[in-house]
């Protein structure tokens, strides 16, 4: 076996997209490093057009990042403060004061004091605005601001395993035990130094938020911020990835020459198209997608009338059939269309910290944006095959449902408390989510629990996708792969009629009890709080696959539980499929 001494880890496009993208803190072979932003990036992988999210997001196009044998991905070692691994030295010191690359590709970060291998620091600090620093070593050790430019070392009493008994003592000999190193009170007063360890040559910003200490893995240092888009047709045609292909030629002739200089690149490049279809498909680019329902709007139509001629497609990326429905179920859903081929576009924007962002909010103050370059406009992406099931809600059903005073009251609730989270967040949602949002949501969630045990997809695997809005009422249950071939047929064999029932049943059977209960069906909307009768045990699932955060949830909008009956949309079919009386 041969061992490369340049490796220090290995990433998938994927997770570079998803979780461990630049800015965030990977555990390496050899050390913890923290990945670079992309204006750092040498190398780019495959190119990935998409027109909408490329007019939506203001870059040219897309780029998987690059992986190959090494060195596709530049890092940074980061925590910069490191631990002596060898017990009887301990020293603790910041690990650019000796760096040297030739010794670390061989050995790691090294003491300096007694060549043992180092360790990186547990604890860091982060911030609001999305900066990352060290922990304050010297200023913990020292109970404050000192001036003392001692050494430090890391030491155990060996007592117990907590941090009470982990000290860290300088060589004037001020000392102190790490107790309460992770509480954000001990903290008061101390502002963010503004750094981003992901831009190296940048100088720290200023910054007035309140440092946050936290361990370098835990779950609030890194929230990716990502968009994704279903590609539909027309915009998988040919055609528009041309144009996408050619976009900053065709901007460059129109600003030097105008109509001339556009009809120049149309004999160039699209001759084999009719000027007609060109102009058109021009237009349609050009247009700029301001809010991302657009993009999600552009989806359900292209899914709900993929028979129609406008929307015909080569099947290379998009392939739909629909499912004729029964008359009991006529009066819940309007239809049942079964994917059997999708790719889905995610491309990362950025990364917050401390709260995880909202997927389709337009603005969020707190973002840290990546570099999209200034003469080549990209962002890295990754490109998901799959297959899927869309159900698309009766429209006329559910505004009588919605037309009743219980759930008139209940809506406003909801609407109420999504629009106070959101402004405690400072987000800006254009649409208002309503009971008829938490219905489509929870019972989302309640079909991919099902689905999991009878797909063969573990339930973080199977992705929703919620189309909500005036002229939206749908939900769309996918899965995928990276792999070329896309995934392997389990999820949309579940799409039959006789199959969709059955996960119906299930999934109403688990709802109408939780073990919870009866402390969690009393559960409503209030402040911030936007969940109803929802928790782990019946409703929330992997926030991988939840596009919400397992926000905006109540089962009591599904199923019938007891004081509000009346709330539940499938009332009289959960009565006739789980043979219960209500």
């Amino acid at each position: 076996m041969i061992f490369d001494n340049n490796k220090l880890g290995e990433l998938r496009p994927n997770q570079i997209i998803t979780t461990f993208g630049p800015g965030s803190v990977v555990d390496a072979v050899k050390d913890s490093v923290t990945i670079l932003d992309i204006s750092y990036w040498k190398c780019k992988g495959q190119k990935i057009i998409d027109g909408r999210l490329a007019s939506y997001l203001g870059v040219d196009c897309f780029y998987m990042p690059r992986t190959s044998f090494s060195g596709d991905i530049p890092v940074v070692t980061f925590p910069y403060w490191h631990v002596c691994s060898n017990l009887k030295c301990g020293h603790l010191f910041d690990a650019r004061n000796t760096f040297n690359l030739d010794k670390y590709l061989r050995f790691g970060v090294t003491c300096p004091l007694c060549n043992r291998q180092a360790y990186p620091s547990r604890f860091i600090t982060i911030c609001e605005d999305g900066h990352m620093s060290d922990f304050p070593w010297k200023w913990w050790a020292h109970r404050g601001h000192s001036n003392c430019n001692g050494q430090l070392r890391m030491y155990s009493t060996g007592n117990t395993s907590t941090l009470a008994d982990m000290w860290v003592e300088c060589s004037c000999g001020a000392k102190r035990s790490l107790n309460g190193a992770t509480q954000k009170d001990i903290f008061e007063g101390m502002t963010c130094p503004g750094h981003h360890p992901f831009r190296p040559n940048i100088k720290n910003q200023k910054c007035n938020k309140r440092v946050i200490p936290s361990q370098r893995g835990a779950s609030n240092v890194y929230f990716a911020v990502t968009r994704s888009a279903i590609s539909i047709p027309p915009w998988i045609n040919p055609l528009y990835n041309l144009i996408d292909e050619h976009l900053r030629d065709i901007e460059l002739a129109e600003k030097l020459m105008g109509d001339d200089g556009v009809s120049r690149i149309y004999e160039m490049y699209f001759s084999r198209y009719s000027r007609e279809e060109f102009n058109t498909a021009l237009d349609r680019r050009m247009k700029n997608i301001k809010e991302y329902t657009e993009i999600k709007q552009m989806e359900y139509n292209a899914i709900t009338h993929f028979n129609d001629p406008l929307y015909e497609s080569n099947k290379k990326h998009f392939k739909a059939e629909e499912e004729p429905l029964p008359e009991y179920m006529k009066k819940y859903f309007s239809r049942v269309i079964r994917i059997t081929r999708l790719r889905e576009v995610r491309v990362l924007l950025g990364f917050t910290r401390v709260d995880a962002p909202d997927p389709d909010a337009d603005e969020q103050p707190n973002i840290v944006k990546l570099s999209k370059g200034k003469t080549d406009r990209w962002l890295p992406a990754a490109e998901v095959n799959g297959e899927g099931i869309f159900i698309e809600f009766n429209k006329e059903t559910l505004g009588e449902w919605l037309g009743s005073n219980k759930i008139k009251a209940i809506s406003q609730k909801y609407a109420q408390s999504y629009q106070e989270f959101c402004n405690s967040k400072g987000w800006t949602v254009t649409v208002l989510r309503d009971a008829i949002y938490v219905l489509m949501h929870t019972f989302a969630h309640l079909m991919i629990k099902q689905m999991s045990m009878s797909s063969g997809y573990s339930s973080s695997a199977i992705r929703e996708r919620i189309y909500f809005g005036n002229n939206m009422s749908g939900i769309l249950l996918y899965t995928g792969s990276s792999d070329k071939e896309g995934s392997l047929g389990g999820l949309v064999e579940l799409g039959t009629i006789d199959q969709i029932t059955s996960l119906m049943r299930g999934a109403f059977q688990e709802a109408l009890v939780c073990t919870n209960d009866p402390e969690c069906m009393n559960n409503l909307p209030a402040g911030k709080n936007s969940n109803g009768a929802a928790c782990h045990s019946c409703c929330m699932i992997s926030e991988t696959a939840c596009e919400n955060g397992n926000r905006m949830l109540d089962r009591g909008l599904v199923v019938p539980i007891p004081g509000r009956e009346e709330c539940s949309y499938f009332r009289k079919l959960v009565s006739e499929l789980c043979q219960v009386e209500l």
